[in-house]
């Protein structure tokens, strides 16, 4: 036992000292803004500073089917603009869709840095209430032909990241698409659709209460054709939890210090 722990220091310290030195000969670049930096972080300072100030209020939650606007003083929050978001008990985001988020969530899904996996996983667990009332946790997966493209499903990466964090329960795989999902991002909010029948269970889901975990909510079509389905099949409820939110009237209404 004794010379197992003596190992697994020295390697430790091996792997320490190699790191450093690779620091040394490879100047890290900062994943966003692509600056040499000499921070642990995958992020510059800079980026850093920018991702912290694009958190949303971490007492906001999105009770009772609607999606809030709010305005932020120093001792409350006060919750205006409301508007509905069908099938979706409630709904929580992490950070705004601005400033340093795009790139960093361009770099992880697009560009393959799966490494960026760890660091949002740690954002989203300190900075999440997610509450026990749930019985399965699941993610909008990639459709196949995205999967096989990119190499990896970059939410199913996330989720068990997360599990890893104690956040969730380990995911289970429960949503498939019935058709490949259009490139929603190339097109204007107001314009974005998906079919309610568009995904399909594969996981036994009657009397269960789902958490669906996404990347970004911009226009809701995807969270809403995906709890459609689990819907269909008998949950009796259904929550979500996504990285960002680009919603407009999810974008703080004034900022007020007093």
């Amino acid at each position: 036992m004794i010379r197992t722990s003596s190992t697994a220091s020295r390697l430790r310290s091996i792997g320490k000292i190699s790191k450093r030195a690779l620091a040394i000969i490879l100047v890290p670049q900062c994943a966003c803004c692509r600056q040499a930096h000499h921070l642990p972080s995958r992020l510059c300072a800079v980026c850093l500073a920018s991702l912290r100030s694009t958190l949303c209020p971490r007492s906001i939650r999105l009770p009772n089917d609607r999606a809030c606007n709010y305005s932020q003083t120093k001792d409350s929050i006060t919750i205006t603009g409301a508007q509905h978001v069908a099938e979706i008990s409630q709904l929580q985001s992490i950070f705004f869709y601005r400033d340093v988020v795009p790139d960093l969530l361009i770099r992880w899904k697009y560009d393959g840095m799966v490494e960026l996996t760890n660091l949002i996983a740690s954002w989203v667990a300190n900075h999440c209430q997610i509450s026990a009332s749930y019985d399965m946790a699941t993610i909008v997966p990639c459709h196949w032909r995205r999967r096989l493209t990119r190499g990896f499903d970059h939410m199913w990466l996330l989720a068990n990241a997360l599990a890893k964090t104690g956040l969730i329960e380990a995911p289970t795989k429960t949503l498939k698409h019935s058709r490949p999902l259009p490139f929603l991002h190339l097109q204007a909010a107001s314009d974005r659709h998906i079919d309610p029948d568009h995904f399909r269970t594969v996981r036994f889901v009657k009397r269960k209460r789902i958490l669906i975990i996404d990347d970004v909510i911009t226009s809701g079509a995807t969270l809403r054709a995906a709890a459609a389905a689990l819907k269909r099949e008998g949950a009796v409820e259904v929550s979500a939890l996504t990285i960002a939110t680009a919603r407009e009237l999810l974008l703080p209404a004034s900022r007020t210090r007093v």
